[in-house]
Parts: C-alpha cells; structure tokens; sequence
C-alpha cells in the first residue's frame, strides 16, 4: 500500500518490536489564573486499544493478500477537488483500476477488487 508520502510495509515479518512505555511527560504549567498542566500521560495512552491493533492487524493481512496477488492500493488527493483517489497498481506501478473512495472499505474488509 503506498502513499504520497512513501510506502506503508506490514506484514509478521516487518513488525516492529513493542516499544517501551516513553517516560512520563507534562505540559508546561499555565499561568496564574488559568487551568493547571494535564499530565500528557493521562490523555494518550502508552499503547493503542486492542480494538485498533486487531484493525490494523486485519489491514495488514488485507495489504499481504493483495501484495500475493501483484497488487497494491496507491492513494493521492486530487488537488482540484480535493478528493481521494485509490488506484489499484501492480507491484510495478502500472495502474490497473481507479476505485471510488466509498468502495474502499469494502475492498479493505476482503471485498473484490
């Protein structure tokens, strides 16, 4: 799956390790008369919810089953519209298929391409 920005790569082998938690931060004190400072720690949490892992587990054997079958999804914003657009490409870069944003999640979820 790649992106304007570069190339997305998930997959058991690519997994990066668990991190270790990062130590605890605070936001700046705020002045007098103002809220105090949110422990930072206590609006982001160390990991994500397993809820998202499991999605992003479920996208990253969707991005190996197409990758298995010589395709990836290729995303860029149009710059006029301003929309999405989703290109079905081989590994190779040739486009085989513009899909339309709202059939995208079907296709993530195992749907045909």
């Amino acid at each position: 799956m790649t992106f304007e920005i570069g190339q997305l790569t998930l997959g058991a082998a690519a997994r990066p390790a668990p991190a270790a938690s990062p130590p605890r931060a605070t936001a700046p004190s705020a002045p007098a008369g103002r809220a105090p400072a949110v422990d930072v720690a206590d609006v982001i949490p160390a990991s994500p919810p397993p809820e998202v892992l499991a999605d992003v587990e479920r996208a990253s054997d969707r991005v190996g089953e197409l990758a298995s079958q010589n395709r990836e999804l290729h995303f860029r914003r149009d710059e006029i519209t301003g929309r999405t657009i989703i290109e079905v490409r081989t590994l190779d870069g040739e486009v085989l298929r513009t899909i339309p944003p709202s059939k995208l999640l079907d296709v993530m979820a195992g749907g045909e391409l």
